[in-house]
């Protein structure tokens, strides 16, 4: 069942799994659940609003579909906007990209902040037979 207040995120899917465990999936699997700017901000957005949930105790992370728990850095969107695509001063340029890249690690790094147990698990499928 959705955990209430966690249902607007666009790829994440967050559930409760019991009433004091939340199921975070990442939910990209077209593309092997990378992430890229949106994901990222949604993924420090979930991350910090559970470390103050006082409803949860722990937290189960995962990634949906069958071939990846996550691909890490989507390469290609990141290659056609943001940060890469911008034109001027070099170092301009530079201390902009460094911002970006450091709200981006922010982001990834708010689960490592998160004052709850997180546990991270990639779903094998099972061979019947």
């Amino acid at each position: 069942m959705s955990r209430e207040g966690y249902t607007h995120f666009k790829h994440f899917l967050v559930t409760s799994a019991s009433p004091s465990v939340t199921h975070v999936q990442i939910n990209r699997p077209s593309k092997l659940n990378a992430f890229y700017e949106p994901m990222w901000i949604e993924f420090g957005q979930i991350f910090d609003k559970l470390s103050y949930d006082s409803d949860v105790r722990a937290v189960v992370l995962s990634g949906a579909g069958e071939k990846a728990f996550s691909a890490g850095l989507d390469v290609q969107a990141a290659s056609e906007g943001g940060s890469f695509a911008k034109k001027g001063d070099v170092a301009r340029l530079a201390v902009a990209f460094r911002r970006h890249v450091d709200e981006f690690q922010k982001c990834i790094a708010s689960v490592e902040r998160c004052e709850k147990r997180t546990f991270t698990i990639k779903m094998l499928p099972i061979a019947r037979g």
